[in-house]
């Protein structure tokens, strides 16, 4: 029942994920994509579950599941790679972002604690749809009000330079994830820690990201 739990969980989450970047980006999502993406976010739940159960890894298992999303966007979206790094980045801490606001209310609002959360699969499992209802919302939210971006490229080859704001946007996710994969070393025993940590990395992170991706957005346009 736990696994099921989980499966369902995450999968939710993962399908909010990938349409929070497709709306964000203005991709076209056509029934074809909404079935790759049904399937990618079945088989991510599947290796989220596996690395969190081998205890040498399970700590990372976030930051290797996002390796592995930006790899799966390239081959099966053909999205150059920069660009999928920036796409899954920005759908990465903003899902976390959000996640910790669930998270944060349902403390507030019903005492629990970080690790009643965690040892609770269906308490687990419900902020995960939760917080995939929200992304969807906001997905609407962003269609609606036409807040997207425009710069990914529609060819499988671009021509990327890093310098100016491709630089910065680069160098924002590499200290972003490396403070990130080195708080889950440095915390490894102790999620409440961690988690705290992360969140607070990852919320001053978003909106600094989400100004130079409007910069170049503009800056690409000219």
């Amino acid at each position: 029942m736990e696994y099921i739990l989980f499966l369902v969980g995450s999968s939710f989450e993962y399908f909010a994920y990938f349409m929070l970047m497709f709306t964000l980006f203005r991709f076209r999502i056509k029934p074809k994509m909404i079935a790759i993406t049904l399937l990618i976010a079945f088989f991510m739940s599947q290796i989220s579950y596996a690395t969190r159960l081998i205890e040498s890894i399970a700590d990372f298992s976030s930051y290797i599941q996002l390796v592995l999303l930006i790899v799966w966007f390239c081959l099966l979206f053909r999205v150059p790679l920069f660009y999928s790094v920036i796409m899954n980045f920005a759908g990465f801490v903003a899902g976390f972002v959000l996640q910790g606001i669930v998270v944060s209310g349902l403390m507030f609002l019903l005492d629990l604690s970080l690790g009643d959360m965690q040892s609770n699969q269906w308490i687990t499992a419900s902020i995960q749809v939760l917080t995939a209802i929200i992304e969807l919302a906001l997905c609407r939210m962003l269609y609606v009000l036409n807040w997207n971006f425009d710069f990914v490229p529609t060819s499988h080859r671009a021509d990327v330079r890093f310098s100016g704001t491709n630089a910065i946007l680069l160098s924002t996710i590499v200290l972003c994830i490396s403070l990130g994969t080195f708080a889950a070393y440095l915390f490894r025993d102790k999620f409440d820690n961690y988690f705290v940590f992360t969140y607070i990395v990852f919320f001053i992170t978003l909106p600094i990201f989400l100004y130079y991706l409007l910069r170049k957005d503009y800056e690409d346009a000219a």
